[in-house]
């Protein structure tokens, strides 16, 4: 059990974000706070007080910059698992938040969890006011494994692949972009051919999601995926690639307040490098769908375009 005592010295999430932005290739907190879309002041008050409420000294400060110590880095590190924890958390929360816990359960991958399910869950609820439907979020290799021990009614996952002993329907389609910092865009002016984007270092989610299968399914006839780093959270891929660590794959969904911001850009890619999905709701052969879990279906399958 967790020892909730000290919640009022637990460290500021933005703090933590700009730790992980300086561990990548920000080289100073001005470039940190960009990637964050903070004021300067506001970050060097926060990493100020990280470091007292820490009591750990995490900045080295030098004309050239700004850099992690040892002890820094090390924090960073843990940083990092504590903004994929959030992520999971509010991802959850958003989609939830019209929602109750009840007759339909529901799991379903984050990135449809957090960018699709709200707005499903608000007109089906709208439409069935007596459904109440109940919702995990996890990557898509879990959500098939729930499916298959019949621990949910339904599953939305954003697999290439398909499990064969499952029923399944399209629910919706979505792209990867590959999103990377201004600074990195100006190296690629034309379209990145599937050849190419292979010797690319990248950041891409970790195995089991299925936003990392879409992208080795893509370059597996070339080669592969060159990982730069694997990250279990969209936040954090975001901000490792705002900071110029190096390109990040994410869906569209998850990218379109950094595009607007001009905080990411997308990098162009060549015919050759199928980016698209569709997006699937799938449930138990051996499992006879409730009236509710069969509305749902229903009621997502006749949105898509």
């Amino acid at each position: 059990m967790h020892d909730l005592g000290d919640m009022k010295n637990w460290p500021e999430l933005q703090a933590l974000g700009l730790l992980l932005a300086l561990s990548g290739n920000a080289r100073s907190i001005g470039q940190a706070a960009a990637a964050l879309d903070l004021a300067q002041p506001n970050a060097s008050r926060s990493l100020r007080n990280l470091e007292r409420d820490l009591k750990v000294p995490l900045l080295r400060r030098s004309p050239r910059g700004t850099e992690l110590t040892v002890e820094g880095r090390a924090v960073a590190e843990w940083a990092s698992k504590v903004i994929e924890a959030y992520d999971t958390l509010y991802a959850g929360a958003r989609a939830i938040r019209d929602a109750r816990a009840g007759t339909v359960k529901v799991s379903a991958s984050l990135t449809v969890a957090e960018y699709l399910m709200p707005h499903h869950l608000t007109t089906f609820r709208a439409a069935h006011p007596k459904i109440d439907i109940g919702l995990s979020v996890e990557n898509s290799t879990t959500v098939i494994d729930r499916v298959r021990r019949q621990t949910c009614d339904l599953g939305l996952i954003e697999s290439v692949s398909l499990p064969r002993d499952l029923n399944a329907e399209v629910v919706g389609r979505d792209r990867l972009m590959i999103a990377c910092s201004p600074d990195f865009a100006q190296a690629w002016t034309q379209p990145i051919s599937a050849e190419e984007l292979a010797q690319v270092p990248l950041l891409v989610r970790e195995i089991g999601s299925g936003t990392r299968e879409a992208i080795d399914a893509a370059l597996l006839a070339a080669g592969g995926v060159s990982v730069a780093g694997e990250y279990g959270s969209n936040s954090a891929l975001r901000i490792a690639a705002a900071t110029s660590v190096a390109p990040a794959v994410l869906s569209e969904l998850a990218l379109r307040d950094d595009f607007r911001a001009g905080r990411l850009l997308p990098l162009p890619v060549a015919d050759d490098v199928d980016l698209t999905r569709e997006l699937h709701a799938v449930w138990s052969n051996n499992r006879r769908q409730s009236p509710g879990a069969r509305l749902l279906l229903e009621h997502m399958v006749d949105s898509v375009e």
